[in-house]
């Protein structure tokens, strides 16, 4: 089974219609999400799996991309299109996400424990780190990315 992650950049005054679709329309849901949102500038190439592990990496380590006034759309949305994590502009996130704050061994090992070993995956981990920190850096502050994994 695979998984794809995507990343959506969509206008912060659209969660609440997004969400408030989620919970009684997921295909108008969809609809609106392509019609509001757009792809964010770079895309994601590795597998969904590696995108999830880096975020409970990043989660052990007390750092929680979603901000807690989101929470309540997230799950809308989640309960409707799948793993979903909302992500507003944050500058402290810029440096917990560089990846020379973090050891390739420590992410390779952490992709071990959830059942992920391949040579590859320390490299996958810190590409995944640069990926976050630079989507977040080209966000506005009237936009919201929205990272699914499904």
């Amino acid at each position: 089974m695979s998984a794809i992650a995507s990343l959506t950049v969509i206008p912060r005054d659209s969660i609440t219609e997004l969400a408030r679709l989620a919970r009684t329309s997921p295909s108008s849901f969809r609809a609106y999400l392509a019609e509001h949102g757009s792809r964010a500038r770079q895309e994601y190439d590795w597998s969904g799996y590696c995108m999830l592990y880096v975020l409970t990496y990043l989660e052990e380590r007390g750092i929680d991309l979603e901000p807690p006034e989101l929470h309540a759309e997230s799950e809308a949305i989640n309960s409707a299109y799948g793993l979903t994590t909302l992500i507003t502009p944050a500058p402290r996130f810029l440096a917990q996400l560089d990846p020379g704050a973090h050891r390739e061994e420590e992410l390779t090992a952490h992709f071990e424990d959830m059942g992920m070993d391949f040579e590859e995956s320390g490299t996958v981990g810190l590409d995944t780190l640069r990926l976050l920190r630079d989507s977040i850096s080209e966000l506005s502050d009237d936009d919201v990315l929205l990272l699914h994994i499904g």
